[in-house]
């Protein structure tokens, strides 16, 4: 097969490289306990990078630290083993996909630990239903508002490796997306600090610029007090050349896309011998969709660890807030001048102890967690049934409380790590009363029960367990082995869709679960080829199965057997009721995870590869024609590969490299939208071709870094994968003479860009 000749082919490549003559800069290693610490912007090639950590640490785990070739928030979380994103260029948010799996409960996308809940929704992009012309209808995804330029590193885990807070409500894994901090602005043995970061981008990328101004001062030894504030602003446009020369504003899908975020974030730290103390407050604006969205967070993190084994006490306590505005010109269909907010409390308070057996070492993290989500929505409809038939935003309460507790036995060599997690959830929400049709002097209700309006309780409560057991062989080997149950509660869009109202409420969902078995090694070795260099691998296995995996369906209402999925001529054509459910099957999913670094000073390597085999039925909700465009395809692509080759000269000062992007074949919604035969939803993209990034940064003293970036450098004309554009209906050209709907694929990327930035520090 074509495809594995390509994978075989980067691996023996990258392989011959790692094994030629290579020349060394020193790389010291360090220990490094399961939770991932937190580096500081400057990486030296001294210090154990966030990436190379991570081969010390058993399980799917994967870090990256500050970005340095200027790429995309997207494309640094997609150069990652089992890791993707769902690009929604309408959302101005990132939302990282795991394994196939995306949004809030299947993947718990945080920041500094904190979950986020936003669910982003577009509006029209220009006239009303049925009517876009080339353009889209609204579109939602669940994601996080976060500026690049504020981020020092990123944890990610999958599957079995996702214990302790991180896992709850975590179907398919965690992302933590870490801001810098006091010591990141602030050069050591200074007083005060500036950080500033500039760049500029060709063909639509526009400038981007962030400074941070801060101070630390030692009030006495061993007690500090920090702080700084931090600005940050971009400029993007959606019209931009793509690789066949065309521009992509000829296209209509580019209406209302053009960005200018705009965002904040200040810490004070204040350090003593045994105890921490941070304040966090950070906040997001945009202009994008059709509408302003806004975020505002404000954080706790408080820290007491005393000399004592058993005690390393922490507490983090956090309030999050999310806003839509509509524009005056904007509307959800026949839905206008629409407001949402999203309200968000979260609460985690855990303990670490040690203890020692003689050769054995067992340590244990235990506590509390609360999550309080509240979402509420205005809109005014042109009648008063489009407030009831047009579901643009979840309205409902959501509460998550869960206990946790996690331990790490090691014994010589040998490693065993387990894990329980106990929550138990409340989602409160309206449901309006249920229609009834007459037939035939028949009055028929609808599906949905109690008939009559009601505000609805609905509760959940899960155990889950996790074990891994692992055995270090040497530098060269250490297997292991894990087995992990996860859940994730079905969230208030599901369970109150209202696409016909009460009709289309789902009261009775049951959560998602997950059992995930792992097998892998990991391989973290100094001084293999030449003094001083650097190898890591970790290669995972794993076979999924899920079980109520929740999807929307179609149901239609039969006056002789009532609701159905079935759609015969006896159905009442004006009822269409697109329907979360639960699957009646259990759907397994399985894939191969790489993860390579070789790092000699002047030479280096990194690969990510990955493979995986997904069942996942199509939500028909999905659909902007007429569906309401409330997901996109989240299933990965077969096969992706991302490789980066490189090298350092001027004693380590310049720094060139070129990135390799492979990806395999993905899929999106018709843009003809669902259709009453019963047809496949989904359409296979046109293959990808490998697109090549090059990049330089040069340190030229140690308060300036120069950086230049050329990406898709080939100019390559390609539709990325998992983007919700892909799937408007501006991709819809016609019909041929047999009646038959032709699509085209001019979503295309960006063709060939021009990056040039700088860091400043002192």
């Amino acid at each position: 097969m074509q495809l594995n000749r390509v994978t075989k082919g980067i691996l023996f490549a990258c392989a011959c490289m790692t094994s030629g003559q290579l020349l060394a800069e020193n790389s010291n290693s360090e220990s490094v306990t399961d939770e991932l610490q937190f580096d500081t912007l400057v990486i030296s090639a001294q210090k154990v990078t966030p990436k190379q950590q991570m081969f010390g640490t058993v399980g799917a785990v994967s870090s990256v630290g500050e970005e340095k070739q200027m790429r995309s928030l997207d494309s640094v979380i997609r150069a990652l083993p089992g890791t993707f994103t769902n690009i929604n260029p309408t959302q101005g948010t990132v939302s990282v996909n795991i394994r196939g799996l995306s949004g809030f409960g299947r993947v718990n996308s945080m920041i500094d630990g904190v979950p986020q809940t936003f669910y982003g929704t577009s509006s029209n992009s220009s006239s009303r239903y049925h009517q876009e012309e080339g353009g889209y209808g609204p579109s939602s995804s669940f994601g996080a508002m976060i500026d690049p330029n504020f981020l020092a590193r990123i944890d990610i885990k999958r599957g079995g490796s996702n214990h302790g807070a991180d896992g709850i409500n975590a179907l398919s894994g965690s992302a933590n997306m870490r801001t810098i901090g006091v010591d990141d602005v602030v050069m050591e043995g200074n007083r005060v600090g500036v950080l500033s970061k500039l760049s500029y981008g060709s063909n639509g990328i526009g400038p981007n610029g962030m400074l941070a101004l801060g101070g630390k001062y030692s009030l006495a030894e061993h007690n500090t007090l920090g702080a700084f504030f931090a600005y940050s602003g971009s400029k993007s446009k959606a019209n931009y050349k793509r690789g066949d020369g065309s521009y992509s504003g000829e296209n209509d899908y580019v209406r209302r896309l053009d960005q200018k975020p705009e965002s904040w974030l200040s810490k004070i730290e204040w350090n003593t011998e045994a105890q921490k103390l941070l304040l966090t407050g950070r906040g997001y604006r945009n202009n994008v969709g059709g509408r302003d969205t806004k975020n505002k967070s404000y954080a706790l993190d408080y820290e007491y660890n005393p000399t004592s084994d058993l005690v390393n006490l922490k507490l983090l306590a956090s309030t999050n807030r999310s806003d839509q505005i509509y524009h005056d010109d904007a509307n959800i269909w026949l839905l206008t001048k629409a407001k949402t907010r999203n309200q968000a409390d979260y609460i985690d308070l855990n303990n670490s102890s040690i203890f020692h057996f003689g050769e054995a070492d067992l340590s244990l993290n235990y506590g509390v967690n609360l999550l309080k989500n509240k979402y509420v929505k205005n809109a005014t409809g042109i009648d008063q049934d489009n407030e009831v038939y047009t579901p643009f935003a979840p309205k409902g309460k959501q509460s998550l409380r869960s206990g946790y507790i996690t331990s790490d036995l090691n014994y010589k060599d040998f490693g065993v790590k387990a894990g329980l997690i106990y929550t138990d959830s409340v989602t409160r929400g309206y449901k309006p009363p249920c229609d009834v049709s007459n037939i035939n002097n028949t009055i028929i209700p609808s599906n949905c029960t109690p008939v009559g309006a009601a505000h609805m309780k609905l509760t959940a409560k899960a155990l889950m367990p996790s074990i891994t057991f692992s055995y270090k062989v040497s530098d060269w080997f250490e297997p292991f082995v894990s087995y992990s149950r996860s859940m994730r509660v079905p969230n208030i869009q599901e369970i109150f869709f209202s696409n016909e109202g009460a009709g289309s409420m789902n009261p009775f969902l049951k959560p998602e679960y997950a059992r995930t078995v792992e097998v892998g090694f990991n391989t973290k070795k100094e001084n293999v080829w030449v003094n001083d260099d650097f190898l890591g691998i970790k290669l995972v296995g794993y076979q999924r199965q899920m079980k109520d995996e929740i999807y929307s369906d179609s149901f239609y209402m039969d006056p002789n057997i009532g609701l159905t999925n079935k759609l015969t001529d006896d159905v009442l054509p004006s009822f269409h009721a697109q329907m979360y459910r639960n699957a009646l099957d259990k759907l397994n999913h399985r894939g191969v995870e790489l993860d390579f670094n070789y790092d000699a000073g002047f030479v280096f390597a990194n690969l990510a590869y990955s493979y995986q085999k997904s069942q996942l039925p199509p939500d028909v909700t999905a659909t902007v024609s007429t569906g309401f465009g409330t997901t996109s395809v989240t299933e990965m692509p077969k096969h992706t590969a991302t490789l980066t080759l490189g090298g350092r000269l001027l004693d380590k000062k310049l720094e060139l490299g070129s990135t390799f992007k492979y990806t395999g074949r993905s899929k999106r919604y018709l843009p003809s939208g669902l259709q009453v035969e019963d047809s496949d939803l989904l359409q296979e993209l046109p293959k990808m071709p490998i697109i090549i990034d090059f990049y330089t940064t040069y340190q030229l003293n140690k308060n300036v870094l120069l950086k230049m970036s050329v990406q898709n450098l080939m100019n390559r004309n390609y539709v990325d994968a998992l983007n919700s554009l892909n799937s408007t209906s501006s991709q819809l050209t016609g019909v041929d003479s047999n009646d038959n709907y032709v699509y085209s694929f001019s979503n295309a990327a960006r063709g060939r860009t021009y990056l040039v930035g700088a860091e400043i520090r002192f």
